[in-house]
């Protein structure tokens, strides 16, 4: 991306546009009457026209919601570009040439691995157009109603099997091997004797585009069913890709939910339901890519959307996510609206089953998040009606009312739930109070730090079943692990094949830091998952017991719903975060070992207490320091670390 960009550059720019060819071809419908040009705003719903572009001076301006701007901040406005990202297109669409300063080694290697990708989404779709053993991926896209049409806008495509074609293909364009292992393709030789591992070996291929339309990543669809790995592969976090950043079919979608009625945008699940709905006349559909959305996905959104109809999957995790991901965008003052299918339906099957005003009719009465959770709360209690059940539905209710910042739109929340609920509004307003907006982030946030009271540690109190684990003679009598451990397996299946996270897992959390057996076993596989050819969960599954399966089962579907992820934070100083608290843990159990009634042992309660303190208190490098010698004392049973 070009850097230092001068004044007379900008301004030579702004002077080659023109203004008004600009605005239309964004799908505006300009009107010119003499001097004047109108148009009907593209950033607020009107039917009057009320935004005036002056051509001679190079601005526009709405009088209704008060947009106002350049071409620049048009282009930055409709496609969610920063104001460098905005330049650079109009620079490439009127001619003017931007000089390049000196790039930095970071961003010519970022520069390198999207060469890559744009080369590699190509040769993955002459794979599929071509390759003998690509005949299963053209039958299943022949199975699912997929044209060529549709395959070519979208670049769909086909990895073949085997390193050598990748190889093959990496020396012909200029690429290496380590290339090809930092953009997350393959998993090159460790040691002589090792082949390697193409991670997306015939799979059909789903190119994942950032923003400007550049191939970042890849998702790849199991054609063959298999124990030995997912339905899907998606790309590990690279240089180019951050999931929580990136939305599938967003760069599609960002200028048609700017020009869209209301400026609305519609959620789905995945690629192929984005894919279908763009298809069939819905293009403001995207998707999140292999996690949950997030806090930054709301962001990308809000440049372009005021509110968020959600498309998920009607069964249990389906509309937990939809209640979850609901929270964020009324967090971010966006309106949501639910579309709830009919039982069976997904987005894809649905709009190949029935005609697209079908689509459109349920599009159109989409329901609300009160009237979509007070309904799913209630299918979910045997006796909705009775006291305790009602407790229970109108504090979950409250809960994604709370969530909200905006204060219309709690109240008018507020007032809808208590007319579903046949309660009065001032006993829910007045239970919305005690809320505290904190308790609600916590949902979505890793994992809180031990407060001032568990860490101080200098009065003895009792400890709870969690703090002290027995010893378990079989699974059918096991004491589940700690929910902070069952957060972190989490954390870690959304973060799989990441090396920062597995480089700083190995150096500060050796297996004696968890409670738990399963814990231990699990995160030992996690380790493997990303140096071995072949995924070690399923027959590490198959190892479990019934009740040590349901463990494994709700991690993956926690991971699912990126139950870790949501805070906006990075995945670095959420694994911090966790680091932290999983250390503190160990200490309170070691700390609740000790003999209350035993003084001499007192000077060591002390010191445990101490280095909780420590450990909450520290910035990260002190953090660092102090697990090291942490690490040393366990080694002489004694979790020594120094005052």
């Amino acid at each position: 991306m070009a850097t230092g960009i001068t004044e007379a550059t900008i301004e030579e720019i702004k002077s080659r546009v023109d203004l008004p060819e600009l605005i239309s071809s964004y799908g505006v419908a300009i009107r010119r009457a003499g001097s004047s040009i109108k148009a009907c705003c593209p950033f607020h719903h009107e039917k009057t026209p009320s935004f005036h572009i002056n051509e001679r001076k190079g601005y526009y301006h709405c009088f209704g919601c008060g947009e106002s701007g350049d071409a620049i901040k048009f282009v930055s406005k409709m496609d969610g570009l920063t104001f460098i990202e905005a330049v650079t297109r109009l620079a490439e669409r009127c001619g003017v040439k931007i000089e390049q300063g000196k790039e930095d080694p970071a961003a010519g290697r970022r520069r390198r691995l999207l060469a890559l990708m744009a080369e590699l989404a190509q040769f993955y779709r002459r794979c599929l157009l071509k390759a003998k053993e690509a005949q299963i991926a053209r039958d299943y896209l022949r199975e699912r109603d997929l044209s060529e049409r549709v395959q070519e806008d979208f670049l769909i495509g086909y990895a073949p099997n085997g390193m050598a074609p990748m190889v093959k293909w990496a020396e012909k364009y200029g690429f290496t091997l380590a290339e090809l292992e930092e953009a997350g393709v393959v998993k090159a030789p460790q040691h002589p004797g090792d082949k390697g591992f193409n991670r997306f070996g015939g799979r059909l291929m789903f190119p994942i585009k950032d923003k400007q339309g550049r191939v970042v990543a890849f998702s790849g669809r199991q054609l063959t069913a298999s124990k030995k790995s997912g339905k899907y592969v998606n790309s590990p976090e690279t240089p180019i890709f951050r999931k929580s950043n990136v939305l599938f079919g967003f760069d599609r979608a960002a200028g048609n939910i700017s020009k869209s009625p209301h400026r609305e945008t519609i959620i789905c699940e995945g690629q192929i339901d984005t894919i279908r709905m763009h298809e069939r006349g819905f293009p403001s559909a995207v998707a999140s890519q292999g996690t949950a959305f997030t806090e930054e996905h709301v962001s990308l959104l809000k440049k372009v959307a005021d509110q968020a109809v959600l498309v998920f999957d009607d069964d249990a995790a389906g509309r937990k996510a939809t209640v979850r991901t609901a929270r964020l965008f009324l967090a971010a003052e966006m309106p949501v609206r639910v579309v709830s299918l009919p039982e069976g339906d997904d987005p894809d099957s649905f709009l190949r089953g029935h005609p697209a005003e079908d689509f459109r009719h349920l599009l159109d009465n989409a329901e609300s998040i009160m009237s979509f959770q007070v309904r799913a709360e209630r299918a979910a209690e045997a006796n909705p009606d009775s006291i305790d059940a009602m407790a229970r539905i109108s504090k979950a209710v409250l809960a994604t009312v709370a969530s909200s910042k905006s204060a219309v739109i709690r109240a008018g929340m507020a007032a809808e739930a208590a007319k579903l609920l046949s309660l009065p509004v001032a006993a829910l307003n007045e239970e919305l109070e005690k809320i505290k907006t904190e308790s609600v982030r916590k949902t979505f946030a890793p994992p809180e730090p031990a407060t001032e009271m568990e860490i101080d540690g200098f009065e003895e109190t009792d400890h709870s079943p969690e703090d002290e684990l027995p010893e378990v003679e079989s699974a059918a009598d096991a004491v589940p692990p700690p929910e902070r451990e069952f957060a972190f397996c989490g954390f870690l299946m959304e973060n799989e094949g990441d090396g920062t996270v597995a480089g700083m897992v190995a150096e500060h959390l050796p297996s004696e830091v968890f409670a738990h057996d399963f814990t231990r076993a699990f995160v030992e596989t996690w380790r493997r998952l990303s140096a071995e050819a072949v995924d070690p969960f399923p027959a590490f599954r198959e190892r479990l017991s019934g009740l040590e399966q349901k463990w494994m089962d709700r991690i993956f579907e926690e991971s699912a719903g990126g139950r870790s992820l949501g805070s906006g934070e990075t995945v670095a100083h959420n694994l911090e975060n966790f680091i932290r608290d999983l250390w503190i843990d160990s200490l309170r159990r070691r700390r609740g070992e000790l003999p209350v009634s035993d003084q001499s042992v007192e000077a060591r309660r002390f010191e445990i207490s101490y280095n909780m303190r420590r450990l909450k208190d520290l910035k990260w490098k002190g953090v660092k320091t102090l697990i090291a010698e942490l690490k040393k004392g366990i080694q002489t049973d004694g979790y020594q670390g120094s005052n």
